[in-house]
């Protein structure tokens, strides 16, 4: 091709010359998700046409051959183009696994990552060494904690919280989904905690809030697609929302509560500092994941 797809119309990107095959589209794919600068471009390839054909990766990898009808060959040139101008995989097939299960993801909410998964491994070793019965989840987004701490223990009363509407609608939508029931856990529209009753108290609070900072020079070019409010808090250190969680926690914990916290490796001494003046302080600290436990006696305050 004489000009990347990722500067053409989708209907304009030509047919191969070998036809509408299988291995035709992975060809042409491949070729221009990498001069996209696609790390993953032969796997997204594979999984755009297994999500449009509604095909298994091995079938597909199995028959190169097989025609592709056109109207699928017009959707997956569609694909192609939107993925080679960045826009996140999971946007284009609708899905992403967390924690071994399939979430629905969309532009309501913020796509699950695998640094987000040490919160629910936090949760874990917690259990293990303290009696936990509920849990809420602040910033809900696609609901991929709430829910997955509900499935790895059925028996903790677990809550969801986002200012997002549309945000919390994505998050039952997945509820209903794996728990097969939307309301095993609740739900509440809330700028952090603002909303919420005084009672009951939570034993665990886990919050992925925005923290990305605009200015960081190694931001993906694929944040561009997803929403802003689920991203960046923009102070002067992007931890506004987080300073504020932590203020306001101790309203709703008993006094040997936990807070889970996901910031970036760059901000976890700042967060320390401030958790320590403020009523908590830090049980263990890991890239990404920083566990806080409520003090009775407050440790300072600024």
């Amino acid at each position: 091709m004489t000009k990347s797809i990722a500067n053409q119309h989708p209907a304009s990107i030509p047919n191969n010359s070998s036809g509408r095959t299988i291995g035709s589209f992975l060809t042409m794919s491949t070729r221009a998700l990498t001069d996209a600068n696609i790390d993953t471009a032969r796997l997204d390839s594979e999984l755009l046409l297994a999500n449009t054909l509604g095909l298994p990766r091995t079938w597909i990898l199995a028959h190169p051959e097989a025609e592709i009808a056109q109207q699928q060959w017009q959707d997956l040139c569609r694909l192609l183009y939107l993925r080679a101008n960045h826009c996140p995989l999971a946007y284009l097939t609708g899905q992403r696994e967390f924690y071994g299960r399939s979430f629905i993801v969309n532009s309501h909410v913020l796509i699950p990552r695998p640094e987000s998964e040490q919160i629910i491994t936090s949760l874990n070793q917690i259990m293990q060494r303290h009696r936990i019965t509920s849990v809420i989840d602040v910033g809900t987004g696609s609901g991929c904690l709430a829910i997955t701490a509900k499935l790895e223990h059925p028996k903790l009363q677990v809550c969801a919280t986002d200012v997002s509407r549309p945000a919390l609608d994505t998050a039952r939508r997945n509820a209903a989904n794996l728990l097969n029931n939307e309301w095993a856990i609740s739900y509440c529209q809330s700028n952090l905690l603002h909303n919420l009753a005084p009672k009951p108290l939570w034993d665990v609070i886990m919050a992925n809030l925005p923290y990305v900072n605009r200015d960081w020079p190694d931001l993906s070019p694929e944040l561009a697609y997803e929403p802003t409010l689920a991203l960046y808090n923009d102070d002067d250190d992007s931890l506004g929302l987080v300073r504020q969680l932590i203020q306001q926690a101790p309203q709703h914990q008993p006094a040997d509560g936990f807070i889970i916290l996901e910031v970036d490796r760059r901000q976890i001494k700042a967060v320390e500092q401030f958790a320590e003046r403020h009523e908590y302080r830090v049980i263990a600290s890991k890239p990404f994941t920083l566990i806080l436990q409520h003090t009775q006696s407050p440790i300072g305050r600024p």
